[in-house]
């Protein structure tokens, strides 16, 4: 199988491969006013006025990952995971205005340091056909019922999903970036 890559996009009105949810609650609503006031129009709308509905469900989402992730066998080293997508998405890179995009090989990532869920997590946090998260190894074998290939599995897989997300739970990956 080739090498299958995790994609983070971010705006240029950030700082890459960090996460609002990881600041306390006071904080995050401070960046968030700063954050929407600099950046209006573009991915920065959820830190609009409707950030006081994005934060509690941003934290609940990433309750229901830490614990599903844990149940798994993982081994988060944070309660706050960073966001990839499998193999890069046109969608979210047009969604964050082409802004800065980070990419690590799937490869050099250890099983118990990583998750996937079909879709944003988010959005499907409260929907009645939410699948749970899935570990490395599940990945692979639902990858092999394509013959190994990402870009079949993936066509396949994320009908009415627009991409597979990556909740990385080590900083490790990203200190050298």
């Amino acid at each position: 199988m080739k090498d299958i890559y995790l994609v983070n996009y971010c705006s240029t009105g950030c700082i890459p491969l960090k996460s609002i949810s990881r600041l306390p609650e006071e904080d995050a609503f401070k960046l968030a006013k700063e954050l929407w006031i600099r950046n209006r129009g573009t991915s920065f709308n959820r830190f609009s006025d409707d950030f006081k509905y994005y934060y509690p469900k941003r934290i609940r989402t990433e309750e229901w990952l830490y614990n599903c992730f844990v149940s798994l066998g993982g081994k988060p080293m944070t309660k706050h995971p960073l966001y990839f997508v499998l193999d890069g998405s046109d969608y979210l890179n047009r969604w964050f205005n082409r802004g800065h995009v980070t990419r690590l090989s799937l490869n050099n990532i250890n099983s118990k340091d990583i998750s996937f869920t079909l879709g944003d997590s988010m959005s499907r946090m409260d929907k009645s056909e939410r699948e749970d998260p899935f570990m490395k190894d599940t990945l692979f074998k639902m990858i092999q019922k394509y013959n190994n290939n990402i870009e079949l599995f993936l066509k396949k897989t994320c009908k009415g999903f627009n991409y597979i997300e990556v909740q990385l739970w080590n900083d490790k990956y990203i200190e050298n970036i």
